[in-house]
């Protein structure tokens, strides 16, 4: 088994700056995230590939209109 010095869930934004901040200090990092795509709601992604191929948009985009 392997040891780690930070174990991090979820690889949204916060958790891959995160990570990014621990191992650019030497830190051993093990990010999980659920999801086959990081990112969370800063990802574009092609969700509907069978009506729209090749059409990517960010599923999330409607969150940031609570931002002020």
């Amino acid at each position: 088994m392997e040891a780690y010095d930070a174990i991090i869930i979820g690889a949204g934004h916060n958790g891959l700056v995160c990570g990014a901040y621990l191992l650019n200090a030497g830190y051993s990092v093990l990010l999980l995230e659920k999801r086959p795509v990081p990112g969370g709601a800063a990802t574009t992604e092609e969700a509907i590939p069978k009506e729209a191929p090749g059409f990517k948009f960010n599923l999330c985009a409607i969150d940031h209109e609570f931002i002020f």
